[in-house]
């Protein structure tokens, strides 16, 4: 028996709903007020799934809320960013962030600051736990020029980015965006958190119930063929 259009139409709106992969967090270090002091941020985002390690400086405010800490950045996504100016970490310049669960893109932003000597670079590398997944090595442009850095199609469990070891080499990082190894709400891969559906997905997966619902009553409606 041939499906009708509108049954056709309700499956593939459904098949749509399910495929549709949930959206990146971002973190853009506005959501909560900078402490434009050294203190490292540590916990404050766990209850998104990230934590940071204490090598890093804090979250200061940029250029359009006073740059009180003079590094003069204006954050990428917002005013605020994470800094790093070799101050927690004996004058080494690393940031570490870690993930509850596994994720399969990650990216950043990142910028030298105030201070810092023009032509250096940084690394950053994507772990699964020990295991190196990827590292990419990025020359730094101007103070507040923003350098945006992917890592996709991975089981991320931690970045560590790790600033230039010439001389005083501070800089800041900001739009921070992850999201993890699912797609539709079903685990793709090691990850044993179900993504919470995006608004758009519920809206296709009730046109897609809305449609079949139509098919059912029109077909209860339809008098039997006769013999």
């Amino acid at each position: 028996m041939k499906r009708s259009a509108p049954l056709k139409v309700a499956t593939a709106i459904l098949l749509m709903s399910a495929l549709q992969p949930a959206l990146a967090t971002t973190i853009t270090f506005d959501e909560y007020s900078a402490n434009n002091s050294n203190s490292a941020l540590s916990s404050l985002y766990a209850p998104l799934g990230v934590t940071f390690g204490g090598s890093n400086s804090g979250i200061w405010d940029g250029l359009s809320a006073g740059d009180i800490g003079n590094w003069a950045l204006e954050g990428s996504n917002g005013s605020a960013f994470l800094g790093n100016n070799g101050f927690n970490n004996g004058g080494s310049y690393v940031t570490s962030i870690y993930f509850e669960t596994l994720m399969s893109n990650v990216s950043f932003d990142v910028s030298r600051s105030n201070g810092s000597a023009a032509g250096q670079s940084l690394i950053a590398s994507a772990y699964n736990g020990s295991d190196l997944l990827s590292s990419q090595t990025i020359l730094l442009g101007a103070v507040n020029s923003w350098t945006s850095i992917a890592f996709g199609y991975g089981s991320i469990s931690s970045l560590i980015i790790t600033g230039s070891t010439t001389g005083f080499s501070p800089f800041g990082l900001d739009n921070l965006q992850f999201n993890n190894t699912v797609l539709g709400g079903l685990d793709l891969g090691d990850n044993n958190v179900t993504a919470i559906p995006e608004p758009e997905t519920y809206a296709l997966m009730l046109a897609g119930l809305g449609l079949l619902g139509v098919v059912a009553r029109r077909r209860r409606s339809q008098p039997p063929v006769s013999a």
